[in-house]
């Protein structure tokens, strides 16, 4: 009989499967190409492909290798992240990227039992000034900065 060395790399190592079936599943509509000329699916289908191969390494290594035992989830953690993705989700467009991405690292921030106040300030300015680089500027994505025109 097959015994789970590492219940969190088989726990992991599925989601990440799981993940990977759920990219291929959106891309199915998308046109392939080919490698010299690719389509817009075809990176969406390797990526998956990759992640859902490290995936089933990681479950099949957890079968070998030893590896910590699961802990105990935090449903509180868990709604505050999933919280902070919806409302940067429905208020990025009315708030601006700025503020909607300070609030997205406030609201997650207090998911960590551990949180400071001095490094969730500069993580959060940090990442709001990488987004608003990369978004509207690097990827000329049309997401307003502030909530005034």
């Amino acid at each position: 009989m097959l015994r789970i060395h590492s219940p969190k790399n088989l726990l992991g190592g599925f989601l990440l499967v799981a993940l990977a079936a759920i990219a291929l599943w959106q891309a199915q509509d998308l046109p392939i190409g080919r490698a010299m000329k690719m389509g817009p699916g075809y990176f969406p289908r390797v990526l998956a492909m990759i992640v859902g191969a490290f995936g089933l390494a990681m479950m099949a290594m957890s079968a070998f290798v030893p590896g910590p035992k699961l802990e105990r989830w935090s449903v509180g953690g868990i709604v505050l992240v999933l919280g902070a993705i919806v409302f940067f989700a429905f208020a990025v467009r009315s708030l601006g990227l700025v503020f909607t991405g300070a609030g997205l690292v406030a609201i997650a921030t207090v998911a960590a039992p551990d949180w400071r106040w001095k490094e969730a300030t500069v993580f959060g300015v940090c990442l709001v000034a990488f987004a608003a680089i990369l978004f509207p500027k690097g990827l000329g994505l049309p997401l307003p900065l502030w909530p005034w025109p």
